[in-house]
C-alpha cells in the first residue's frame, strides 16, 4: 500500500500530489475542433485543445496543446527542485556575508530560481487497458507507479512514467496540494523511475546475471543514504545480493530547504 505523510510537505517535494494543469503536444488531426478559443476547465479531468499555430508546412506541422487539469505527481528529485536556490543561499552566505536565515529568506523570494518541475498526471485504471492492471498493481510492469487510496477521495490511481510534462512551479501551489508520499513510497518512486529510464537496458541485466551466475527474479530499492543508491537483487536460487551505487565525488554539502511561501 502507498504510504502518505500525515500532512502534506510545506514546500514542493518529489512525491507531492497536486492539482495542476499538464499539457501534451499533439497533431491537429488528433484534436478536431481545436480552432475554438479554449475555456477554463469546468471540473477535474476536463480537457482543453488549443491550436498553437496553423498553416503548417512540410517541416512545421500544426500543433495542438492537449491540456488537462487534474492531480499530478511531482517526479523531480528534491535536489533538482532546489538546486539554484541552494547555490544562491551559499553565495549569499559565503560571498555577501549574510546570516543563513537571512539568505534563505532572500533566496526564497526569487521566483526565477528553479522555475520548473517535471510532473505526470494520475490516471484512473479505467483509462488504462485492462490487461495491464494486474501487472501495474503488483509493481511488475515497468513504467508505472501506483498510488493506492489517495487521500481525499480514497481512489486507486496509476502514474504513467512515460507521459510526463514540464511545468512552472508557479502552477504547483501549496493550496492545490492533495497529499505527499511517505519516505518508503518516495524510495519506491525513485526506484520505478530508475527502472523505467535505465533498467530497460537488457544488456546490463544480462551482465549482472553473468556476474552472479544466476537469474535475477526481481529487484528491490532501498532508501537512499549518504549520497548512494542501493538495490537488493533476488536470485532464482533464493539468495539475495546487496548492490550499492556510490557517487564518484566528494560528499556534497547539505541541502537547504526553501522557506514556504506565505499564503495570501
Amino acid at each position: 500500500m502507498t504510504e502518505y505523510l500525515s500532512s502534506p510537505n510545506e514546500s514542493l517535494r518529489q512525491g507531492d500530489v497536486i492539482l495542476a494543469p499538464v499539457t501534451v503536444l499533439v497533431s491537429r488531426d488528433e484534436a478536431p475542433g481545436a480552432d475554438a478559443p479554449a475555456l477554463p476547465p469546468r471540473y477535474l479531468g476536463d480537457r482543453a485543445h488549443t491550436l498553437l499555430w496553423s498553416k503548417s508546412t512540410r517541416l512545421v506541422p500544426d500543433v495542438v496543446a492537449d491540456t488537462v487539469f487534474a492531480p499530478v505527481l511531482v517526479l523531480s528529485h528534491d535536489c533538482q527542485l532546489e538546486k539554484d536556490f541552494n547555490e544562491r543561499v551559499r553565495a549569499l552566505v559565503e560571498e555577501d556575508g549574510l546570516l543563513l536565515d537571512d539568505a534563505i529568506k532572500q533566496a526564497s523570494g526569487d521566483p526565477a530560481l528553479d522555475p520548473f518541475a517535471v510532473v505526470a498526471p494520475l490516471r484512473a485504471y479505467s483509462e488504462i487497458p485492462e490487461h495491464r492492471h494486474a501487472g501495474i498493481r503488483s509493481g511488475d510492469r515497468i513504467g508505472y507507479f501506483v498510488l493506492d487510496a489517495l487521500p481525499g477521495d480514497g481512489g486507486d490511481y496509476a502514474v504513467d512514467l512515460g507521459c510526463v510534462c514540464t511545468v512552472s512551479v508557479l502552477l504547483l501551489p501549496q493550496s492545490g496540494k492533495v497529499a505527499s508520499l511517505g519516505p518508503a513510497s518516495v524510495a519506491e518512486l525513485r526506484y520505478k523511475l530508475a527502472e523505467a529510464y535505465a533498467i530497460r537496458d537488457l544488456s546490463v541485466l544480462a551482465e549482472l546475471e553473468a556476474m552472479v551466475g544466476h537469474r535475477i527474479l526481481r529487484t528491490e530499492a532501498l532508501p537512499r543514504s549518504n549520497k548512494k543508491s542501493a538495490l537488493i537483487l533476488h536470485l532464482d536460487n533464493g539468495e539475495l545480493i546487496h548492490l550499492e551505487v556510490r557517487r564518484p565525488r566528494d560528499e556534497l554539502p547539505e541541502e537547504i530547504t526553501r522557506t514556504p511561501a506565505a499564503q495570501p
